[in-house]
C-alpha cells in the first residue's frame, strides 16, 4: 500500500516589490513552524504565486510531484474570490491532474467570509486609532481601501466586508475606495473626503501583505498631507502576519484537507 506523503500548497497573489515576495514566503515558513503539532514534522507547507514571482504554480506542483507527494491541499490566500480563484488556478490544477492523475489534489476557497478578516481588520484600525488625542479620536474618520477587481464577486465581498467594518466600528465614519480596477477610486475619494471638513483620518489597507499598491495608497496619503497640512492623516497597518490570520489559515487547511472530494468535485463549489 502506497504511504500517503502530504503538502500544502499556498498560493499568493505575486509582486514587484521584492519586499512582498519576502513577507509571504516568511507567513508560509512561520505557518509550518506553527503548526509542527497539527499537521507533523512530514507535512511541508510550500508556495507559489499567480504571477509577477517565482514560483509558479505549475512549477510548485511539478517539484512537489518530484519529491513523491501525492496528496496536496492547494488554499489560495486571497482574501477575495476574483477570477484567480474561479477560474485560473483550477484550469492549472485540473490540467496538472490531468498530467499526474495519481496524486490527489484538494483545492480550498479564498478567505473571505471567514471571521477572523473582519476581527482583525477591526483590530488593526482600533489600534492605530490611538496615533490621535484620545479625547479626539471620536472624530476621525476611516477610509478602507481594497485592491479593486474587475470581477463583480470580489467587489461584492469587499463591500460586503466594509459594511460588516461599520457595525463593529459604528462610532466613527466609515468610507471605502478602491487604488485600481473599480470606483469609487482612491485618488479622487482621498481629496473629496479631505475637501469635506475632515480633519483627523485614518486610512486602513484592506491587503494581506505589502506592494507596489499599498505603497502607492501610503505616497498619495503623504503628499495629501503636504496639501492638507491642517489635516492628521495616519496609516494603518495591512493584515501582515497577525496572530489572527495564522489561526483562520490553519482552519482553512483543516477544513480543505478534510474534503476528500478531488479536484472535479471541488470544482463544482464555483
Amino acid at each position: 500500500m502506497q504511504t500517503l506523503k502530504k503538502a500544502i500548497l499556498l498560493i499568493g497573489h505575486g509582486s514587484r516589490d521584492p519586499i512582498a515576495v519576502k513577507e509571504f514566503l516568511d507567513f508560509a515558513n512561520e505557518f509550518q513552524s506553527k503548526n509542527i503539532k497539527t499537521f507533523g514534522n512530514e507535512m511541508i507547507v510550500t508556495s507559489a504565486f499567480l504571477e509577477l514571482s517565482s514560483p509558479t504554480i505549475p512549477q510548485a506542483l511539478h517539484t512537489l510531484a518530484n519529491d513523491g507527494i501525492n496528496q496536496i491541499t492547494v488554499i489560495p490566500y486571497l482574501l477575495f474570490s476574483a477570477g484567480h480563484v474561479k477560474t485560473e488556478i483550477p484550469e492549472i490544477l485540473e490540467e496538472f491532474k490531468n498530467r499526474v492523475p495519481q496524486i490527489n489534489i484538494l483545492y480550498g476557497n479564498s478567505l473571505w467570509p471567514h471571521k477572523n478578516i473582519i476581527q482583525c481588520a477591526k483590530e488593526k484600525i482600533m489600534q492605530s486609532l490611538n496615533k490621535f488625542p484620545q479625547n479626539h479620536s471620536r472624530d476621525v474618520d476611516i477610509l478602507v481601501v481594497g485592491r479593486g477587481a474587475s470581477d463583480s464577486q470580489a467587489i461584492e465581498q469587499f463591500t460586503e466586508a466594509v459594511n460588516h467594518l461599520r457595525v463593529e466600528i459604528p462610532c466613527h465614519t466609515l468610507n471605502h475606495c478602491f487604488i485600481a480596477l473599480a470606483e469609487p477610486k482612491y485618488t479622487e475619494t482621498l481629496p473629496e473626503i479631505l475637501n469635506n471638513s475632515c480633519k483627523k483620518l485614518l486610512i486602513f489597507p484592506f491587503y494581506l501583505f505589502t506592494g507596489i499598491l499599498v505603497n502607492r495608497i501610503q505616497h498619495q496619503a503623504e503628499e495629501a498631507k503636504k496639501i492638507y497640512k491642517e489635516a492628521r492623516i495616519e496609516i494603518a497597518p495591512y493584515f501582515g502576519s497577525d496572530p489572527l490570520m495564522f489561526q483562520m489559515l490553519k482552519e482553512k487547511v483543516v477544513e480543505t484537507s478534510n474534503n476528500l472530494n478531488n479536484l472535479l468535485g471541488a470544482l463544482k463549489n464555483y
